[in-house]
């Protein structure tokens, strides 16, 4: 089983890149949302492209909003090379300051990315009029590439956040191992973000509506979850994540204050009344 580690230490034979670490990133978000609810949400609903397996398509909501006024201002889809990035990224590149990957990276807990509040595109100068109009600021010279919402309405730094996050997950999986919930970047959890499985702990897989539709045993229960809470029918008890299923966790989600997006994640299954 690969680890955070090895993911490092592969820069030596020339590969900088986050991928490998994507679903241990959504976990920790997760963890996040589960923390402070709704405190990052998805704009991958929104008209924008990027390689799914390196860009967490997640800002802070307000943030969310004003990209969604800046898209629709401009009328074309937005390229981005990077977005939210989670403690689990930023270890990395941190680790791999001063190599061929990164000249310099900001300390895990401390980099604008973890604050949900900033992208990257490589059409960077035909994005600076709607983007600026909208309360993002490019960061010029320094990081053409770069923006970051400076509007209102949000919370001016998260990293901290992803740093607990991460602390409690280790946690929940290694309660043997337990290392101190204090936000805190450290030693400590420095090694267990060392030790972390890449592909991210064996925990619950998500669920949402995809071609083809996911199947299974963990489908079912959902629905019986569902069906107990009055929002599927009895008939409609069969195992695939369909469209009926979606908007039952739809409606579910809005009755329940959650981020609204037909996912089964942790937030939605503790409020299922189902094991994370």
């Amino acid at each position: 089983m690969a680890t955070v580690r090895n993911i490092i230490q592969t820069h030596a034979n020339g590969t900088c890149g986050t991928q490998d670490v994507k679903q241990l990133s959504l976990q920790v978000i997760d963890e996040m949302n589960l923390l402070i609810p709704n405190v990052l949400v998805s704009f991958d609903d929104l008209d924008v492209s990027g390689k799914e397996a390196t860009v967490n398509f997640f800002l802070q909501p307000k943030a969310k909003e004003s990209l969604r006024r800046a898209i629709k201002r401009r009328g074309v889809t937005l390229r981005l090379n990077s977005a939210y990035r989670t403690v689990v990224q930023q270890h990395i590149l941190f680790s791999w300051q001063g190599s061929e990957c990164v000249a310099i990276a900001a300390k895990p807990g401390r980099s604008n990315h973890e604050d949900g509040l900033a992208i990257d595109t490589p059409d960077f100068e035909e994005w600076i009029p709607a983007l600026e109009a909208e309360g993002w600021q490019n960061l010029g010279v320094h990081d053409p590439v770069h923006f970051t919402y400076m509007g209102g309405g949000v919370r001016d730094d998260i990293g901290d956040i992803g740093v607990k996050a991460f602390q409690i997950l280790w946690n929940k999986h290694n309660p043997k191992d337990l290392i101190g919930e204090d936000s805190d970047y450290g030693p400590e959890t420095a090694a267990r973000l060392d030790r972390s499985p890449a592909n991210g702990f064996a925990i619950a897989r998500l669920l949402k509506l995809i071609s083809p539709p996911m199947k299974g045993e963990d489908v079912r229960k959902v629905q019986q979850a569902l069906l107990k809470e009055g929002l599927l029918e009895a008939q409609q008890m069969n195992g695939i994540y369909n469209e009926a299923t979606k908007l039952a966790v739809e409606i579910f989600q809005k009755r329940e204050g959650l981020g609204i997006d037909g996912i089964i994640g942790p937030q939605t299954r503790r409020a299922l009344k189902m094991l994370a």
